[in-house]
This record gives structure tokens, C-alpha cells and sequence, in this order.
């Protein structure tokens, strides 16, 4: 019943202090890069990532803790679809075939992924080529709030899989540690989520989620394997060409706050003869959601995207925050004219509180639709006049939301309605 009221209070887009979906990571599919990546050392071309580095003097370039340059076998590699054989003939960054890291995938959503090795069985002698990935964040995490954090890997299936994959956040202190060179474990941090079960599954992606509550620091996320050789499980699955060591695929991380809810974002207008289509959501890039309409899933992991339907039609977003779902729709309108006019702008509702009639003036023609606490439909009838006297002696005394629609076009007012 909870995620009821959600839904049928955020249809509305009223004021009632709920917090809407945010994904605090920046570039949180590596779609957004400034070079097209060619070679294994290029992670800091997708915008807002890079590997260990001084990020608390905001130096993202493939250098170590130290602003010293290092071997390039430490930094994670990114891979996206636009890079090409041509290109790039060694295919260190190619998708989905990339001969350089043994495997042939396509990202979990859009174009990008990042290739991380996490482990090393040192059976051969010393290894520091542990690779990290640190992303930014919008802003710095709110002190006693909690956070969804989730990402996906996926196991090329070759060498080791290990478990206790994670994500640890803070404010870039992991970057001032006095490391011989960026390419040893960081095992003096203990990752706020990560996974227990060794991963295996070499068909799809696996999500890594799990919460915490930030202590108001938190700028930074930075995915790898943070435990010692001793404390991780493995399984030996057999190496290609030798590589004894653990390598995952990565993409789509979020951070967002367990109690945000879903936001489908504002109503859309386009005409019968349009040939644009229009943006539904937001541009936030990758969410943990699906859409649909009609009952049909349409898309998935986007806050949004574009459509162009022939006739009004709604879509609805399903989010799930660490288990927490919730739903909103938003509807394209196909009306006659490109721009309609909004003429409840200027609608009143009076007394509030009421105790037996509310008045409604401004919305001649519209339908009055009223909830109670628990998202039920308590009352719905059409205001005739410019004017109307609306009953509501028959409801009992508490807080009701209101709900005016212009059926002309589309347009929605809400008010909160006491009713003493």
C-alpha cells in the first residue's frame, strides 16, 4: 500500500517532501568520454574516472598518489564501441571482441565498460598490478543518510573468479596513502559494500548492491578488491596464455538514497504530425529502473529517453533502490496543438482547512479527483461551473490530496486539502 500512495502522490508533482530519484555518480555508464580510448592505459578518457590518483587536489591524470607516472598495468582499461580495429589493432579497447583482455561482451547498458584486473595468485613472485577505479560524485554524501550503492561485473570466464568485489567511499583520502606505486592492494580500507559469493557467471551481468550510512564525507567511489590474497575465496576456472590472475568487466554504478522515489519527470506535449520525438525522465544517465507502457517493459537502467507515439499514451517507471520500489507515470499528450494553454495556472481552492465544502474556482471543465492518506480514490466528479461547490461532508476529518485535470489537455494541479 506504501508504494501505492507513492505513486498516485507523485502523479500529481505536488510539494510533499519526498526526495526524487538522483544517481550521484557522475558518468555512471563511462558513456561521456574526451578521447575515443584506443590503448589500455586510457581510463581517465571517461569523464570523471580515472584510476587512484590525487583527487583531493583534482589531478585526474594517469598518475599515482604521488603525481608520479607509473606503469601503465595498474590503471583499469577503458573499453567503449567507438573505438575500432583500425584504430586500434592490439583491440585493447574494442567491444564487444577485445583480444587484449580475452573476452567478447557487450556493456551491461549503453556503450562503455571498464576492465578491471583484481587479483593476482603471486605464485610467480611479487605483482603490484592491482588496478582501481575512482569515480566522482555530484556532491558530497549527506551525514546520517542512507545510500544505495550498486554496480555490475561480469566474469570473462577465465583464470580466477574471486569473491569480495566492492566499492569503498570517501573524501579522496584513499589517494595520500604512501604506496611504493598504484598498483598494490588497498587493504587498509574496508569497503562499505562488496560481495561475499565468488562470482562465476560468464553468461550475464551481475549486480552488486548493498547500503550504509554516510557519514557526510563521502565525494569519491572507488570499485576494486580491497581484501588480501588470504581473505578472498577463489575458484580456479584455467588462464588463457598464462594470466594467473582475477579480471572482471564493470559498468553501471549508482549511488542513490534508500528513500528516493521514482520521478518520471513532467508531462510532455507533441501534436499528431509531429515528426520529434520528446524526452520522457531525466538525462542523468544510468538508474536501476525499468519503463513501461502498456504493461510492456520498453526500456531499462535510463532515467530516460526519447519516444514518439502516434497517440496520448502514459509510461511508467518502476525504481528499485535496495529493494525500495517505487512507481510514476508521465504521459505524452498527441494534441492538436503544439503549445496548449495551461489554464488552471490560476486555479484557487478555498477554505483549507474545510469542514463540509471546498470551492474550486478557475477549472470549468476539468475533473476534480480527491485521495486519501493511503492513495485511495475517495471522490471524482467534473466541475461544471467557473465556480464549483464541491461536498466533502461525507469525508472524514484528515488530509487529502486533490487532484484537478484540464481533459482538454493534459495539465494537473494538486492541492493538499484538510478536511477538519
Amino acid at each position: 500500500m506504501k508504494k501505492l500512495v507513492l505513486a498516485v502522490f507523485l502523479l500529481c508533482y505536488c510539494a510533499l517532501g519526498m526526495q526524487a530519484q538522483t544517481n550521484l555518480v557522475k558518468n555512471p555508464s563511462f558513456e561521456s568520454y574526451n578521447h575515443c580510448p584506443h590503448y589500455r592505459n586510457e581510463v581517465n578518457y571517461a569523464n570523471y574516472w580515472s584510476d587512484i590518483v590525487d583527487t583531493i587536489s583534482g589531478n585526474i591524470l594517469p598518475l599515482d598518489s604521488f603525481n608520479t607516472a607509473t606503469s601503465a598495468n595498474c590503471f583499469p582499461i577503458y573499453c567503449n564501441t567507438c573505438d575500432d580495429l583500425g584504430s586500434d589493432p592490439g583491440r585493447y579497447a574494442t567491444l564487444p571482441l577485445n583480444y587484449y583482455s580475452h573476452f567478447n561482451h557487450y556493456p551491461h547498458s549503453g556503450n562503455g565498460l571498464m576492465v578491471l584486473r583484481l587479483y593476482y595468485d603471486g605464485s610467480a613472485g611479487t605483482y603490484n598490478d592491482i588496478m582501481y577505479l575512482q569515480g566522482r560524485l555530484y556532491h558530497s554524501l549527506i551525514a546520517g543518510q542512507s545510500y544505495c550503492v550498486n554496480f555490475y561485473v561480469w566474469f570473462p570466464g577465465y583464470s580466477y573468479a574471486i569473491n569480495h568485489i566492492g566499492a569503498y567511499l570517501d573524501n579522496g583520502t584513499i589517494d595520500t596513502v604512501s604506496l611504493n606505486n598504484c598498483g598494490v592492494l588497498r587493504t587498509m580500507y574496508t569497503p562499505q559494500i562488496f560481495e561475499d559469493t565468488i562470482i562465476t557467471d560468464s553468461i550475464k551481468w551481475t549486480k552488486i548492491e548493498g547500503s550504509f550510512i554516510a557519514n557526510g564525507t563521502e565525494s569519491i567511489i572507488t570499485l576494486g578488491n580491497f581484501y588480501s590474497n588470504s581473505a578472498v575465496s577463489t575458484i580456479y576456472i584455467g588462464p588463457p596464455s598464462g594470466n594467473n590472475s582475477a579480471v572482471y568487466l564493470f559498468d553501471d554504478v549508482s549511488v542513490i538514497a534508500t528513500d528516493a522515489v521514482a520521478n518520471a519527470g513532467p508531462d510532455r506535449f507533441t501534436n499528431p504530425h509531429s515528426t520529434d520525438s520528446v524526452w520522457v525522465g531525466d538525462t542523468t544517465g544510468y538508474l536501476p529502473c525499468y519503463w513501461y507502457s502498456n504493461g510492456v517493459l520498453i526500456d531499462s537502467n535510463t532515467a530516460g529517453f526519447k519516444v514518439a507515439p502516434d497517440t496520448t499514451t502514459s509510461y511508467v517507471i518502476e525504481l528499485n533502490v535496495c529493494g525500495n520500489i517505487t512507481y510514476d507515470t508521465v504521459v505524452v499528450w498527441v494534441v492538436p496543438v503544439a503549445v496548449p494553454i495551461n489554464k488552471l495556472g490560476s486555479m484557487q481552492v478555498y477554505p483549507n482547512p474545510a469542514k463540509n465544502n471546498i470551492t474550486i474556482e478557475g477549472a470549468r471543465g476539468c475533473s476534480a479527483i480527491m485521495y486519501d492518506i493511503m492513495g485511495r480514490e475517495v471522490l471524482n466528479t467534473t466541475i461544471a461551473s467557473t465556480k464549483q461547490l464541491i461536498d466533502i461532508s461525507g469525508l472524514v476529518s484528515g488530509v487529502y490530496t486533490l487532484q484537478v485535470v484540464d481533459r482538454d489537455n493534459g495539465y494537473r494541479e494538486c492541492r493538499r486539502v484538510v478536511r477538519e
